[in-house]
């Protein structure tokens, strides 16, 4: 996936400008930024879902599937309901068996409503989906948030597995270990700009270099 000057302006507030990235496959990447840098919008313009000026291309036929960080649910719909559309919007039919045995490590109330979730069931549902999915990019908005232990130790097993797959992935988050630990590249997102990209710095050097940016 490539992005080409994407600017994304409300009214006279620019919140994007001239962004331009190159995704390759068989990656992961992270975006990081303060509240309101513009990473969820970024992700929403990378799937089609904001308009804006410039350009996104990727591999023709490629399949994204999306985590937003505010995942919306149809109300009156149980979870299984909620994951049985999800899979028709995408012309998949997954098995009985191959769903209970996917959602033996989920530990999801599937005859539930996901109205009465917590916010980390939430999130696991939608990932849930989202690995029953046959995707090739993945775009994750603070996938993360909200997940407990076993929660973030599957999603990081999950990420890792769909790399060596030759899957491309990017996500955001607010916490740098969660990105070092899997990214290849971290991109900083700064007053609507990339400001910094990072490869093999640590915690502590990105953290150091967030800082001085901050200060200018």
């Amino acid at each position: 996936m490539e992005l080409s000057n994407i600017t994304k302006r409300y009214g006279k507030l620019t919140v994007l400008a001239d962004v331009s990235i190159v995704f390759g496959p068989g990656k992961i990447y992270g975006i990081m930024g303060e509240n309101g840098a513009g990473k969820s919008t970024l992700f929403r313009c990378m799937t089609g879902l904001e308009p804006y000026e410039g350009a996104v291309s990727q591999e023709p036929g490629s399949l994204i599937g999306y985590l937003s960080d505010t995942p919306y649910f149809y109300p009156m719909v149980t979870g299984r309901e909620f994951v049985d559309f999800s899979l028709r919007a995408r012309g998949l039919t997954v098995g009985n068996e191959a769903i209970e045995e996917l959602n033996r490590q989920f530990r999801l109330p599937l005859q539930k409503y996901p109205s009465q979730y917590s916010m980390g069931m939430k999130k696991r549902l939608m990932l849930f989906i989202l690995m029953l999915q046959h995707n090739d990019i993945y775009i994750l908005d603070e996938p993360f948030n909200g997940l407990d232990l076993s929660g973030c130790i599957l999603l990081k097993k999950w990420m890792l597995q769909m790399k060596a797959e030759g899957k491309l992935l990017v996500l955001s988050s607010h916490i740098i270990s969660s990105l070092t630990d899997v990214c290849d590249e971290i991109y900083y997102l700064h007053r609507g700009r990339i400001a910094r990209t990072f490869k093999t710095e640590s915690t502590t050097e990105i953290e150091a270099e967030i800082t001085r940016i901050q200060s200018l």
